[in-house]
């Protein structure tokens, strides 16, 4: 079984992440284990809230933020002892933030769901996240598919 000292667990708070983050507490070993916790804003996101008038991209980038803070920490609290658990959240385009993260952190894998919250047009015209990751990595990226009701 593979095991790694520092992983990168983009999670945008769907299932199949929450099920990547359990598996990724189970991987990480070693002396000092680290599992690093990543949510990317869209700022995307917030441009298409504002667009079709649900209020400012500043008040719904807020919004999310604030969320996105607070569902990291559910996931931070979830940790079992002797495992150390740190969040991120940034914004941009996830995919080059996920790749950008576990270089500058030099992380010895990525661990993700396969699928995630992004629309089915989205995923026919680009990829998946994840698929997009693991093009433009240059580290492990362990892709767990995703069992509805685990």
């Amino acid at each position: 079984m593979m095991e790694f000292d520092t992983v990168l667990v983009p999670v945008d708070f769907s299932e199949a992440s929450e099920q990547a983050y359990d598996r990724a507490l189970e991987l990480v070993t070693g002396s000092n284990p680290l599992v690093v916790l990543l949510h990317v804003l869209d700022p995307g996101l917030a441009d298409f809230s504002q667009l079709h008038g649900f209020g400012s991209a500043e008040e719904t980038m807020r919004i999310m933020r604030q969320n996105a803070e607070n569902k990291l920490l559910d996931y931070q609290q979830r940790k079992p002892s002797g495992v150390d658990v740190q969040t991120l959240l940034c914004e941009g385009v996830p995919f080059l933030e996920i790749v950008k993260k576990a270089d500058e952190l030099q992380v010895h894998a990525i661990v993700m769901g396969k699928v995630g919250t992004r629309g089915q047009v989205e995923r026919m015209l680009f990829g998946s996240t994840a698929e997009r990751v693991i093009r433009a990595s240059t580290r492990p990226v362990l892709v767990l598919p995703w069992h509805p009701g685990r």
